[in-house]
């Protein structure tokens, strides 16, 4: 199975490439424009040929684009709603011009009007962003969301009922282990794991994940708060992860990690060699290394370690009028000219 990470694209996109190497990843996922600022990604064909160039050269086997954080497709500002379908129009057109295997999204906050309310204009519009995408092989993918507030895709029926509406086969799922343990789904034990994944796979289909975000919970089961914890010092543990990425079904979409990191810099090389471990397979260094900064191994790791001061780092940032979830952007930067 295939293991990587959220990197930084500063300097260009080419520069996530290098960067993915760099802590061993197999697959990457990047935020081409800022995360917080509707502003379109201008790529000079230079920088794209040098980007496709060194991506080809590099054995990586996946990117993934993780849309702005302000969209929100269930908002009753049709201003709001205009630019949340023209960003993730554009998203799908840089993936196509990258060659990108899809675009996560968080769907946004239904503001206190209720699930049921706002289920056919999210449905209208990916549509219409599908529709008005060119062809490609990526997909537009709807993450779950931690459930705070009134974001929606909260449970698994929800996200099911969102990628249903849509009739697209180009429209999949992006799970995140922290947002569903946020969300109740239990994921620290056996009875728990397969509760968790019978449900998504009774009411969602495992032919629609395509993605997994790895993400230990810096907070309590059913707590409705969006914070990452490092792979083992999280609620979740790396027992928890251990029985997750056992699972077949689990085993064949890549997962990418959106944790803080050791120095709260992102996914490091010990996190990635560590839940590559935990799946199974030799962590980069030869057998003993893996782990956080610390050098820790899964042995030393055990369940659920002690979590680091602080929780999963910076706070959570509300997105103005009624954006999406409300989240800690992972590390990462802006790639070529914004406009």
């Amino acid at each position: 199975m295939l293991i990587g990470a959220h990197v930084a694209a500063r300097g260009g996109i080419h520069a996530a490439v290098d960067n993915g190497l760099a802590v061993g990843a197999e697959v990457i996922q990047t935020h081409p424009t800022p995360a917080q600022m509707w502003r379109p990604l201008h790529l000079e064909e230079v920088d794209r040929e040098l980007y496709l160039a060194k991506y080809a050269a590099s054995g990586l086997r996946g990117h993934y684009l993780h849309a702005v954080y302000l969209i929100n497709l269930a908002s009753p500002k049709e201003t709001l709603l205009r630019s949340s379908v023209s960003s993730l129009v554009h998203y799908l057109e840089v993936a196509a011009s990258l060659d990108a295997d899809g675009v996560v999204f968080h769907p946004g906050s239904h503001l206190g009007a209720g699930f049921d309310s706002v289920l056919p204009q999210l449905a209208a519009a990916i549509r219409e962003v599908i529709e008005r995408s060119p062809p490609g092989r990526a997909r537009l993918l709807v993450e779950n969301s931690a459930g705070s507030g009134g974001c929606v895709g909260r449970s698994f029926e929800e996200v099911a009922r969102i990628v249903e509406a849509t009739a697209s086969d180009r429209v999949g799922v992006c799970l995140d282990t922290q947002h569903a343990f946020a969300s109740g789904y239990d994921l620290r034990d056996p009875s728990g794991v397969a509760r968790t994944l019978d449900e998504f796979g009774r009411l969602i289909g495992f032919e629609r994940l395509g993605l997994v975000h790895a993400n230990d919970s810096a907070r309590a089961l059913g707590s409705n708060a969006d914070r990452h914890a490092n792979i083992g010092e999280g609620e979740i543990g790396a027992a928890g992860f251990r029985l997750l990425l056992g699972d077949p079904r689990m085993r064949r979409v890549p997962w990418v990690l959106e944790v803080p990191g050791p120095e709260r810099k992102g996914p490091d090389i010990g996190q990635v060699g560590l839940l590559r471990e935990l799946a199974g397979g030799q962590p980069p260094g030869g057998e003993g290394s893996g782990g956080s900064a610390g050098g820790s191994s899964v042995g030393a790791v055990g369940g659920r370690g002690p979590q680091p001061p602080g929780g999963s780092g910076a706070d959570a940032t509300e997105p103005p009028d009624g954006g999406g979830a409300p989240v800690q952007p992972p590390p990462g930067g802006a790639v070529g000219t914004p406009a």
